[in-house]
């Protein structure tokens, strides 16, 4: 099992940015399962570089893409070949 992290779950790399995405939870039903989890309401992606959030509140996993790539800038993009 993985270690779950405050930053959420880790979807991708871009340059030198990480792409997170954090699940909004709908509070569970009350259950006799001490584990139960709630349901997912909605999804927002966030963008860090090394443990400093850059940018959140995206709501795709293509805009979060997108929007890394624009912060890389045009130099960055052809080191890391990203055009």
């Amino acid at each position: 099992m993985a270690k779950s992290s405050a930053k959420g779950r880790y979807i991708c790399k871009v340059g030198f940015y990480d792409v997170y995405a954090k699940d909004n939870l709908k509070p569970a039903k009350e259950s006799k399962n001490k584990w139960a989890i709630g349901e997912v309401i909605s999804t927002d992606y966030i963008i860090y570089h090394s443990k400093k959030m850059i940018e959140k509140g995206l709501h795709t996993k293509d805009q979060a893409i997108n929007k890394a790539k624009e912060l890389l800038g045009v130099k960055y993009r052809d080191v890391y070949g990203l055009n």
